[in-house]
C-alpha cells in the first residue's frame, strides 16, 4: 500500500519578514528627517565662516608659561589686539572684553570653561610680567583669558593671515603725539568657532555710542549661539548612533531571517 501523505512546507513566522522591514523603515525615516532638520538649522541666523585658523602657534602667557594655540581645540575663543601702554584705547577694549566676559561666565554656566579669551600684544617689548602688571590693573584673572606676547615677525602675520586683523601700523616719531604712541592697530575683537573657524568681527569699543552698544549685546549673542551649536553637535552624535543601531538591527534581522528561511526550505 502505497502512502501518498506528505509533509506540508514549513511556513515563515510573519515576525520573521516585518521585523527587519520594519526597522529599516524606521531607520530611512528618522534619517531623512534627520538631514531636513539639519539643512533647515544650517539656514537659520548662521554666522558667515570669514577664515580658519590653520596653523598652530607658541607663545609666551602672562603667567610665564609657553602656551600653544591647538591646546585650545573645541573651544570658543574671542582674540584682540592690545599692548600694555597703548595710549589709543586698548584699555577701553579690554575693560569692555572684561565685562562680556563676565557676562558670559553667568549666562553660560556649566559651558563657560568652553568659552577663551586672548588678548595678544602687538609689541614685542611686552614681556610676560609687563603684561601680568597690565592684567593686575583690571583684576583680571583665571586661565580663560590668556595674555600673549611673542615676536613680531611671527605673530603679527599669524594675525593678519589667519583671524583677520587689520595690519599693524608703525607711527613715524614726528606723528606721535606721546612715546607710547607707537601703533595705529586694529581695535575689534575676533570671534572663533569650536572648529577654529573665524565668524566674526566686533566693534566693542567704537566710540559712537550706538554702535559700540550694539557691538557689545551682538558678542555676547554670538558666543551663545555658538555654544549652544556645539550642544548640539552632541545631540547629532547622539541621533547618529540611533540610526546606526536601527539600520544595523534590520541588517542583522534580515541576515538571520535568511538563514532560517534556507535552513527550513533545505529541509522539505
Amino acid at each position: 500500500m502505497t502512502n501518498n501523505s506528505t509533509t506540508p512546507p514549513s511556513r515563515i513566522h510573519p515576525l520573521t519578514v516585518w521585523v527587519p522591514v520594519i526597522f529599516i523603515a524606521l531607520g530611512v525615516v528618522l534619517f531623512y528627517n534627520y538631514l531636513v532638520k539639519l539643512s533647515f538649522e544650517s539656514k537659520q541666523n548662521h554666522l558667515p565662516i570669514l577664515s580658519r585658523l590653520e596653523k598652530n602657534l607658541a607663545l609666551d602667557e602672562r603667567s610665564g608659561k609657553r602656551v600653544e594655540l591647538k591646546d585650545l581645540k573645541g573651544k570658543i575663543i574671542v582674540a584682540s589686539w592690545v599692548y600694555t601702554h597703548c595710549p589709543r584705547g586698548c584699555a577701553g577694549v579690554v575693560s569692555e572684553m572684561r565685562s562680556a566676559f563676565n557676562d558670559l561666565k553667568k549666562s553660560a554656566g556649566k559651558d563657560a570653561d568652553a568659552i577663551q579669551f586672548l588678548s595678544f600684544s602687538l609689541d614685542p617689548a611686552d614681556t610676560p610680567k609687563d603684561m601680568k602688571e597690565f592684567t593686575d590693573k583690571f583684576k583680571i584673572e583665571g586661565d580663560n583669558w590668556w595674555f600673549l606676547t611673542g615676536p613680531k615677525d611671527e605673530l603679527r602675520p599669524y594675525m593678519s593671515k589667519y583671524f583677520g586683523f587689520h595690519e599693524v601700523e608703525e607711527v613715524p616719531v614726528e606723528k606721535r603725539f606721546s612715546p607710547d604712541d607707537k601703533f595705529v592697530h586694529d581695535m575689534r575683537v575676533v570671534l572663533v568657532d569650536d572648529k577654529a573657524q573665524v565668524r566674526g568681527f566686533y566693534d566693542i569699543a567704537s566710540p559712537e555710542k550706538d554702535q559700540r552698544e550694539f557691538m557689545q549685546e551682538k558678542l555676547r549673542a554670538d558666543v551663545l549661539k555658538l555654544l549652544q551649536e556645539r550642544s548640539k553637535e552632541g545631540g547629532h552624535s547622539e541621533m547618529s548612533f540611533i540610526l546606526y543601531v536601527l539600520l544595523a538591527g534590520g541588517s542583522i534581522a534580515i541576515l538571520v531571517w535568511r538563514r532560517f528561511a534556507i535552513h527550513k526550505s533545505s529541509k522539505v
